[in-house]
Parts: C-alpha cells; sequence; structure tokens
C-alpha cells in the first residue's frame, strides 16, 4: 500500500485566498487582452441539420352503411351501401 503524505506542521492562515491575484494590466493593453480572451474562448456553432420531408401517404377513408327494413310481415329488405373516399394529403 501506498504511504500516506504526513500533513505539513504550518497551520494555515484564515483568510486563504481560493484564486491567486490577477497581474494588473497597463492602459494600452487592457482592452486588447479582453477581446483576445474572448476569442480564443468562443466555440463555433454548430450549422442545424434539416429534416428529410417524408412523403406522407393518401388517407383512405370506408364507410360502409346497412339497411334492415320491414316493409309488410313477412318481407325483409337488406340493404348495403360501401363508400370509399381517398383523400391526398396537402
Amino acid at each position: 500500500m501506498a504511504k500516506r503524505k504526513k500533513q505539513s506542521s504550518k497551520v494555515q492562515r484564515k483568510g486563504a485566498k481560493a484564486r491567486p491575484k490577477a497581474k494588473k494590466l497597463f492602459k494600452a493593453t487592457r482592452g486588447k487582452a479582453v477581446a483576445k480572451r474572448a476569442v480564443a474562448s468562443a466555440k463555433p456553432k454548430r450549422a442545424p441539420v434539416k429534416k428529410a420531408t417524408r412523403p406522407v401517404a393518401p388517407t383512405v377513408e370506408t364507410v360502409a352503411v346497412e339497411g334492415i327494413e320491414q316493409p309488410a310481415p313477412a318481407v325483409i329488405t337488406v340493404t348495403e351501401v360501401e363508400e370509399t373516399e381517398i383523400r391526398q394529403a396537402s
């Protein structure tokens, strides 16, 4: 097993900085340095991909109607009607 490191005997100060201080820039280079950093960190955007349009199948609608009539006591009439309609997608 690896040996554990011993902690330093120095006690940390309470106000220890999380980040180091940034170097102060001259007035002439202040605007330039900020602009260079912004350009360097910018990522190029991915081009949006166009979705291919799929051909839409026409809608087929079928209606079937059955009519049962009894005009007289021993007479039965059955009527069947079937209609098919094809709608084109617009």
